[in-house]
């Protein structure tokens, strides 16, 4: 079923139904991992988005589950280095049915 239509009738929580959808459409526009090349599954896929400290700067990329689990950290480093934040979307979690 829609992630969309399952919200509407209670089946899902509609912020994981939007979070799903989003990480869907992300999977959808970059295919590929950038730093290993391998195509996405959106089950098996991680969008991390981060933020400068004023909102003002966004990157948004899409891993494999893998490489984000070995890499986290320096993701984490790069946002601590401008003062910013990580949000995580991750399709281990959403799509856990």
């Amino acid at each position: 079923m829609h992630d969309m239509m399952a919200a509407i009738l209670g089946d899902l929580d509609p912020d994981p139904a939007a979070d799903r959808m989003a990480l869907k459409q992300m999977v959808t526009r970059q295919i590929t991992c950038p730093k290993t090349g391998v195509v996405l599954d959106v089950r098996q896929a991680v969008a991390c988005t981060l933020r400068d400290k004023d909102g003002g700067h966004v990157i948004c990329f899409v891993f494999e589950a893998a490489w984000w689990d070995a890499n986290r950290a320096q993701v984490d480093d790069a946002a601590a280095s401008i003062n910013g934040t990580v949000e995580v979307l991750d399709g281990r979690v959403l799509f856990a049915d």
